[in-house]
């Protein structure tokens, strides 16, 4: 129980009962003196240590002690408050209530805590659950009691909460490495309160401009700004929002993953929003999309049994180029000295197919001297700019890879732009190429053993049929002429002997001639040929005097030579045997190739096929042999034979494919 002053106190009174004439606290160290007896002291101490208002009041309800946190709460010290009646603590309205609490526990009843409201000095009502009880009996201090008010903490006010926890966040998101902005809602717009200096960098805006302007407006595009706004109205009704944006940067639009919280509601809610970088993610995603596509459709192509290869070499460019991002696709066949292209896609002059260029002036050859493919981001940055290629067709960008028959080079499978390339070729798109250059290259290997059977298959039939017909009739004169002879010792019948021998001597020579000149031919088996004096060489074995021969200017070719000249001697002897003793004879050169054309009657249209095949002869002494050997001996070379009409109306012949030699 707490003491009082002993120099206040009246004579009669025990000292260990307060008195109205002496307070109690810190601040007056008299009203806090050492206890008379043990008892009264260790009360004195637990009041005194109480965190809540304490007090106590005399008979009279005159206030005698007080502690420090009621002379904290009500803001005066323990002598100023000695001697105060309870209306001087409590609101008017709880007057009635404490004093019937006094009351009662004067009678020795337990009132039951009342919700009052304490009056501090110059501060706001206090609230507090009001506790009263007796003093024990003492003679010297009678109808005392002890009030406990326990009050709530003093909330912070509410301006100065919001602004410890917008500190506390600003703290937080100031380090952030993504860009963070504070914002509040005012008339349904986000209104940037500050950002962070990653959100100043990112999208190229100070710190200073950015407050009190729309975000919205500030960094999503028109296409984007009935997004955001939806999303501002979305942040408001659900207290936060996470979604995929696109928002404009300094460096140009970028995908951000954005979450967005609020931390204060009412009129102008305030929140934060956090934009994540998801730009390379996204990029990923649609790469790997994007390739995944391309690989299926270009399953899809190899695989369809309806579409020739042609289609389908055709239809893998235009998938290349959208795939790249390329705006010319070619196929091209090589040979030492010049490149083809076969097959093209683009609007390129000389990227169109058929057009050919020397090898020299291509960007296939350095393609040649890769061991995978060739790919040139910027070509004029590679060194490109003084080389002939780069002069001729300006390409700022190629990639090309080799497409390999047999183990020998065919040519390229290439794509390409007049413009560099903003980024290199991943190794995703060189993959690319490089499937669709070894899918060419098995087909065409495969073509060409499929071609070759079918070559092997259609000379046995003829040999069979050969050997059945031709072989046999002039077998059965000779039979038939010796069994004469050895009946009637008639000599007349040798000379028929001698002709039937004779024509089968033709027959298998001619059967050998196709056998060897069907023969495939490779790059080591070519050499330079002078076309002009290989064709004067074969004039002189002509036995017809009355034939003329006019010779063009006729190029220098890569041929087997000694197949060459039976090429020519067969059209040779085809002319004269068809066109007559005094046939004209022209021989002169083509872009890839050369002609041999006569003046005879010529061959109709309908028979332009037909003569080429073995068997075929409209001489009854010819052996069907003669063209068939000239377009065996062009295909071992790789070339082609066609048939047309002369410039005077016989028959022309023409070889093309052919690669041309320097003179």
């Amino acid at each position: 129980m707490p003491t009082h002053n002993p120099q206040a106190a009246r004579p009669h009174e025990d000292p260990s009962v307060p008195s109205s004439g002496g307070s109690a606290g810190v601040e007056d160290p008299e009203e806090t003196a050492a206890p008379m007896h043990t008892p009264a002291g260790f009360a004195d101490a637990v009041l005194a240590a109480l965190p809540d208002p304490v007090f106590v009041l005399d008979e009279n309800n005159a206030l005698v002690w007080s502690n420090e946190p009621l002379q904290s709460v009500l803001g005066d010290s323990a002598q100023a408050l000695r001697g105060r009646q309870p209306p001087a603590l409590f609101a008017d309205s709880d007057t009635a209530v404490v004093r019937e609490a006094f009351t009662a526990a004067r009678a020795g009843g337990t009132p039951a805590p009342a919700e009052v409201t304490l009056l501090p000095r110059g501060d706001a009502p206090r609230p507090c659950t009001l506790t009263v009880r007796p003093l024990p009996a003492d003679a010297d201090a009678p109808g005392h009691v002890v009030g406990i008010a326990r009050t709530a903490p003093r909330p912070a006010p509410p301006d100065a909460s919001l602004r410890r926890e917008r500190d506390r966040l600003a703290a937080l998101y100031s380090g952030l490495p993504s860009p963070v902005v504070h914002y509040r809602v005012q008339d349904g717009d986000a209104i940037a309160e500050g950002v962070n200096a990653a959100f100043a960098d990112i999208f190229g805006v100070s710190r200073d401009d950015v407050v009190g302007r729309n975000l919205d407006t500030l960094i999503a595009s028109d296409e984007q700004h009935t997004q955001a706004e939806a999303l501002t109205r979305k942040a408001v009704e659900t207290g936060s929002v996470q979604a995929e944006v696109v928002r404009t940067t300094k460096d140009g639009p970028r995908h951000f993953q954005l979450d967005s919280v609020l931390f204060s509601s009412g009129e102008t809610p305030e929140g934060f929003a956090i934009y994540t970088d998801v730009t390379e993610q996204k990029e990923r995603e649609q790469t790997l999309r994007k390739e995944q596509d391309a690989l299926r459709s270009m399953y899809r192509i190899t695989a369809d049994q309806t579409a020739s290869f042609e289609d389908k070499v055709q239809r893998l460019i235009d998938l290349g180029r959208e795939y790249l991002s390329l705006p010319y696709g070619f196929v091209t066949e090589i040979s030492e000295h010049t490149q083809r292209i076969l097959w093209a896609s683009g609007e390129h002059v000389l990227l169109q197919p058929g057009a050919s260029c020397p090898l020299s002036e291509s960007y296939c050859r350095k393609t040649m001297q890769e061991e995978s493919l060739l790919a040139i981001q910027d070509a004029a940055a590679a060194g490109w700019t003084g080389d002939p290629a780069y002069e001729t067709f300006d390409l700022g960008t190629y990639i090309g890879s080799q497409i390999l028959v047999d183990g020998d080079l065919y040519g390229t499978f290439c794509f390409a732009a007049s413009e560099p390339r903003a980024t290199s070729f991943s190794e995703r798109e060189r993959t690319f190429v490089e499937l669709m250059t070894r899918w060419a290259s098995y087909e065409l290997e495969h073509r060409r053993a499929t071609d070759q059977l079918e070559r092997q298959n259609e000379r046995l039939d003829n040999f069979a049929g050969l050997v059945a017909h031709d072989l046999r009739n002039p077998l059965n004169v000779a039979k038939g002429r010796l069994e004469l002879v050895e009946d009637t010792e008639d000599l007349s019948h040798l000379p028929s002997i001698d002709r039937a021998l004779t024509r089968m001597d033709e027959i298998i020579e001619d059967l050998l001639a196709v056998t060897w000149a069907g023969q495939s031919l490779g790059e080591a088996d070519l050499e330079p040929c002078d076309l002009a004096a290989l064709v004067a060489s074969c004039w002189e074995q002509v036995d017809t005097p009355q034939a003329r021969l006019v010779g063009d200017t006729a190029p220098c070719i890569y041929a087997d030579e000694t197949r060459l000249q039976r090429l020519l001697e067969n059209l040779f002897r085809n002319a004269t045997e068809h066109a007559g003793d005094d046939v004209t004879l022209r021989v002169g050169p083509l872009d890839d190739g050369f002609f041999v054309e006569d003046d005879g009657p010529g061959i109709p249209p309908e028979q332009r096929e037909k003569v080429l095949k073995a068997g075929y002869s409209s001489n009854e002494e010819g052996t069907g042999l003669g063209l068939s050997i000239v377009k065996t001996i062009a295909d071992a070379h790789g070339w082609s034979l066609s048939l047309a009409e002369g410039r005077e109306g016989g028959a022309r012949f023409e070889v093309t494919g052919v690669d041309l030699a320097a003179d």
